[in-house]
This record gives structure tokens, sequence and C-alpha cells, in this order.
């Protein structure tokens, strides 16, 4: 489960949630957005489209894995989703923009 780890997102801040080391990304992305719209992670892709629609999920979830030769790929990436301006990094962290 993602965890919020920095502010609420009132007033257009962003809202920052971190993966569990043992989360995919794309699970933690449905996760912290279905926490900040009150809307069941079940119910995001009636409500906002499916996720696939914004990123491959798939392709999320192996960008930042861990390589043995060379370790974690550096840098973030950024989509819109469900109405939010949303970044993951290579840490796990999801932040969410209004």
């Amino acid at each position: 489960m993602t965890s919020m780890t920095a502010s609420d997102g009132a007033n257009g801040t962003p809202t920052t949630y971190q993966a569990d080391p043992d989360q995919s990304l794309s699970q933690a992305v449905l996760e912290a957005v279905g926490e900040a719209t009150g809307v069941d992670q079940l119910e995001l892709a009636d409500e906002f489209g499916p996720l696939y629609h914004a990123i491959d999920p798939s392709a999320l979830d192996s960008l930042f894995c861990e390589r043995a030769e060379t370790g974690r790929s550096m840098g973030s990436v950024t989509f819109e989703y469900a109405g939010y301006l949303v970044s993951v990094d290579r840490t796990g962290q999801v932040t969410l923009t209004s």
C-alpha cells in the first residue's frame, strides 16, 4: 500500500505517495489516484478510463526495475491521468498535481 508522504494536494500543491518496495509502480499509481479521487481502484477505469490509455503499465513497471548489471534506471516519467499530472520516479515516489 502506498502512503501519503507530503502535502494533501490542497490549493493545487502536489500530493506525493511512496510505493511499497514490493509494489509495482503501475499499482502504486492506481492506488495513489484512487486515494486522491476517492474512487475505488477497481472503478478507476470506469470513471477515468484504463491506465493503459495514459501509459503502458508494463513499460512503467519495467522502466525502473532493478537490473543486476546496472542497478535502477535514473530519472522519472510524467503523464496525465484522471485529471492529474502524474510523475513517477525510480524510488517509487508518485506525485499527483492537479
